[in-house]
């Protein structure tokens, strides 16, 4: 009987830092940005500011989803329940 594989499931997260680790205002070249990647497929971007987070989809050059900290922190905290 042949035995089933199972596929593992690959994600990597790479974050691209700047020269400094304080955060700036979003867009001013001093934020965090990591790339979230299953195998080599790019799902999206993070992009961490001092204002706020966003998410940008795989694909998605306009539209982000766009969160302050506390709005944030309020998502995570609802959907880790």
């Amino acid at each position: 009987m042949a035995k089933h594989r199972r596929s593992t499931r690959v994600t990597s997260v790479k974050a691209l830092l700047p020269g400094s680790i304080e955060l700036t205002k979003l867009k001013s070249g001093n934020g965090l940005e990591v790339q979230v990647r299953s195998h080599e497929v790019l799902l999206g971007t993070l992009m961490l500011g001092r204002g706020s987070v966003e998410w940008w989809p795989r694909g998605n050059k306009t539209n982000s989803l766009r969160k302050s900290w506390k709005e944030f922190a309020d998502m995570l905290e609802t959907h880790m329940r």
